[in-house]
């Protein structure tokens, strides 16, 4: 079946601001997943922090170099959220509250009745289990003041802030095209990046849940990998836990985890994860993707799987 996420859109350029890059990617097929071309330009120290940006005019000074380099001037663009700044929920609302009428009916909720660690959301809203007694949706949400930094840093050079999307739901469409997920499946995306890691879950092909984490203050060393790695498999399995015994009252779990990201000894982690899940664990991308002829690194999956947001 269609992903409800697979939606059609127009051909735009798809470019990622992350802690130590500027990443671009254009797709060239969705199946098998190729691309015409991946660059990236990597960014000095303290012009991202956590999500924000620290110093505007630095990243915009690199942001304008790459978009000379990678010719994309007044280009249409789509960008990610950062993990830090986005909130998935799932919330359930009134019978009698129409489809085409969820949004207005939780703008007027946020701040009274359902509580966003925002002070100015910016959100959408999923309707889900709509024939159920007690329909749900998922809400997605952002901060504003956050993505509105974003978009005037592609606005100053030239650029055209088309659509903001989230990182998880970018790699499920990825990790949809490389595994083929029955719908009943509870699938746990463990996303790594430098010394953070994203955990999100998916079920029904909507995302249930996500919660970023800084693995630097649960480790003696974050200089050492394997602490690193120790930390996301504890990371893991409480958030795991969490998602069966806090959100399904111990009656569904993760049936699945997929990996993305460098994790050093692939095979020993793997095996380590698999031993407390006691389910599969597998990487993202099954075979290497490729750009002219060369294998693209798994830090570009953020954003092919951005870009695969036209098809």
């Amino acid at each position: 079946m269609a992903l409800p996420f697979f939606q059609k859109k127009a051909r735009v350029a798809t470019i990622t601001i992350e802690e130590d890059a500027i990443r671009y990617v254009e797709l060239k097929s969705a199946e098998p997943v190729s691309l015409i071309q991946a660059e990236e330009l990597f960014l000095p120290k303290g012009i991202m922090d956590s999500g924000k940006i620290a110093d505007p005019e630095a990243l915009s000074t690199e942001l304008g170099k790459a978009v000379d380099q990678w010719g994309l001037s007044k280009k249409s663009v789509r960008f990610l959220a950062p993990d830090e700044f986005v909130i998935i929920r799932k919330v359930p609302y009134p019978e009698d509250v129409e489809a085409d009428e969820l949004k207005g009916h939780f703008f007027i909720e946020i701040g009274s009745t359902l509580y966003l660690p925002f002070e100015d959301p910016v959100f959408d809203v999923v309707p889900y289990h709509l024939d159920s007694d007690e329909p749900e949706a998922i809400i997605i949400a952002s901060k504003e003041s956050v993505i509105k930094d974003y978009e005037d840093i592609f606005d100053g050079v030239k650029l055209k802030p088309l659509v903001a999307d989230i990182t998880p739901l970018a790699l499920y469409r990825l990790a949809y095209l490389e595994h083929d997920f029955p719908e009943d499946e509870h699938i746990m995306l463990i996303d790594m990046q430098g010394k953070k890691m994203t955990v999100s879950i998916f079920h029904e092909h909507f995302p249930m849940f996500m919660r970023p984490v800084d693995l630097t203050v649960l480790v003696a060393d974050p200089e050492d990998p394997a602490q690193l790695l120790a930390a996301v498999e504890e990371e893991a399995e409480k958030l795991g836990n969490f998602y069966r015994y806090n959100m399904n009252e111990g009656e569904r779990g993760i049936t699945k985890v997929i990996c993305n990201g460098e994790f050093g000894d692939w095979h020993a982690f793997c095996g380590r994860l698999s031993d407390r899940f006691l389910i599969d664990v597998e990487p993202l991308v099954k075979d290497s993707i490729e750009a002219d002829g060369k294998i693209v690194p798994p830090r570009f999956n953020r954003a092919i799987g951005l870009a695969l947001k036209e098809v």
